[in-house]
């Protein structure tokens, strides 16, 4: 039997596809007077917390204000004061993340969680401007002279203006100068917006070369790290460890801060006490892969990294064989893991692929088995070094209808001379008929007897069917009635009869 001639006919997988929403960024805490033109459009209007943010919003932070945005896959965007930022474009819809930010005035603090899947992209723009992240955490904005900077604490990323390409790398701050090379300093606290604000000045000063602004920068980076060095010192937070791999949309995270402290981790803020505080961080639950939250203190009116938490979001795609009929040819199946998390279910029979379907949810399905017995292997795909493949082994016996044709007709009479009391040895020739692919591993058991004596049976070729042959003994002088009883392992039975006559 053909596992491919039969897969058209007996293998069926019906799947059903929806479409999640898509989600916005929100926001998440107002510091100052902070306005918005929703769509850009219309009066200013002061902005809250829990708005949404969607495409082509404008946001403006006024004198010592902010606002802090987050992401549904978990990045956080802090918008420093006197800025001006139009949220270009915000799309997340089950696995892609589309994120872009036009910064026109100011600067803007992000941590970006790795973006994950094939048409994921996170950018940020000024007027001349393009920087792409992937899973960073920085600075970025413009000059009060108009020039475009980054700077990372960690991570890559890429920045392009006219038609000039510079790899930022982490503890870097780079400036596009007009008519000028771009400006790359070193420096240990590149990403902190201080020492972006203090070294846009020197990127300004048009008299200043790349040597003087580097050797500022150094000067620069040494006050905020002796700063941060005497924060430390007299405040202090102990994070709890976080398990390495996390398969929920949100994680707890413990710290323990010295009194009047003020800690950030993502969108949440808290004062201390002095006492365990917690954090839930939440993310989309499509948005998979490594996760990464910076936790920032601040004290003395001063902010420094106090701590990194790290894991990787992950639940693994399963299935699971709930029952299966062998008369039905049908296995009942469901799987789990995919809601959000699109993949492939592969399933095959003794190697050989039968189907693969791409899944966007957890759902039930009913699979049709191909006839006679099988191993099958259900592989949902996962990443690299997880295995949640499932192999059982399966029979398929429908019912047919299943038919017993006698060769030669339902009565033979035989005439010959022979001694007293002889018998003849006719053979019997019988085929069984309307089996699926003529597959005998359907049969259970074929008998052939004459007055309670079972006789041996043989295949023999058929044009239509299963053949059988039985050389059966007939007594002269009588009519002799021989049975044929073929068992199916569907469970129908079926009988048949042919009568001979030794005269």
């Amino acid at each position: 039997m053909s596992i491919f001639r039969s897969l058209t006919v007996w293998v069926v997988l019906a799947v059903t596809f929806t479409m999640a929403a898509p989600q916005s960024a929100k926001v998440r805490s107002v510091l100052g007077d902070v306005s918005f033109k929703k769509k850009g459009n219309g009066d200013w209007a002061s902005l809250r917390v829990g708005a949404k943010v969607q495409d082509k919003d404008l946001i403006q932070t006024d004198v010592e204000s902010g606002v802090l945005i987050s992401m549904p896959e978990g990045s956080t965007i802090s918008i420093e004061e006197n800025a001006l930022v139009e949220f270009t474009q915000v799309l997340f819809i089950k696995d892609s993340q589309i994120s872009e930010v036009n910064i026109k005035k100011g600067l803007l603090r992000f941590n970006a969680q790795k973006q994950t899947g094939k048409k994921s992209q996170f950018k940020f723009k000024t007027g001349t401007m393009t920087a792409s992240i992937r899973g960073t955490d920085g600075t970025i904005g413009v000059t009060n002279g108009g020039q475009s900077f980054g700077s990372l604490n960690s991570g890559e990323m890429v920045m392009e203006q006219d038609g000039q390409e510079v790899a930022v790398h982490a503890q870097q701050f780079v400036a596009f100068r007009k008519g000028k090379p771009p400006v790359v300093v070193e420096a240990k606290n590149a990403g902190d917006p201080d020492f972006a604000k203090k070294i846009s000045e020197a990127v300004d000063d048009t008299t200043k070369s790349v040597e003087d602004i580097q050797k500022q920068a150094k000067e620069i980076d040494e006050t905020i790290e002796k700063r941060n060095e005497d924060l430390r010192s007299k405040y202090e937070c102990r994070f709890e460890p976080v398990p390495t791999l996390v398969n929920a949309d949100s994680i707890e995270i413990f710290a323990t801060c010295t009194e009047g402290m003020q800690v950030a981790i993502g969108p949440e803020r808290y004062t201390s006490d002095g006492k365990r505080m917690r954090f839930v961080p939440t993310w989309s639950r499509a948005a998979l892969g490594p996760k990464k939250f910076e936790a920032v203190c601040t004290a003395e009116h001063n902010s420094f990294v106090c701590g990194n938490i790290s894991f990787v979001y992950r639940f693994d795609r399963s299935v699971k064989v709930i029952k299966s009929d062998m008369t039905k040819c049908e296995v009942l199946y469901t799987t789990s893991g995919f809601r959000d998390n699109e993949g492939k279910l592969s399933i095959f029979a003794h190697d050989s692929l039968l189907k693969e379907v791409t899944l966007d949810r957890d759902y039930a399905a009913t699979f049709k088995l191909l006839p006679g017995t099988f191993k099958y292997r259900f592989v949902p795909e996962n990443v690299e070094g997880v295995d949640a493949s499932i192999e059982r082994e399966f029979a398929c016996f429908p019912k047919t209808g299943v038919k017993v044709k006698v060769r030669g007709g339902a009565k033979e009479v035989f005439k010959k001379k022979v001694s007293q009391g002889a018998a003849l040895y006719p053979e019997l020739l019988f085929d069984v008929e309307h089996i699926v692919d003529n597959d005998p591993s359907q049969i259970k058991s074929v008998e052939v007897s004459v007055g309670g004596k079972t006789y041996e049976t043989k295949y023999v070729p058929s044009e239509t069917g299963i053949g059988y042959s039985a050389t059966v003994q007939i007594p002269r002088g009588k009519m002799t009635t021989v049975k044929i009883k073929v068992s199916m392992l569907s469970g129908e039975t079926v009988l048949a009869t042919k009568v001979y006559e030794f005269r």
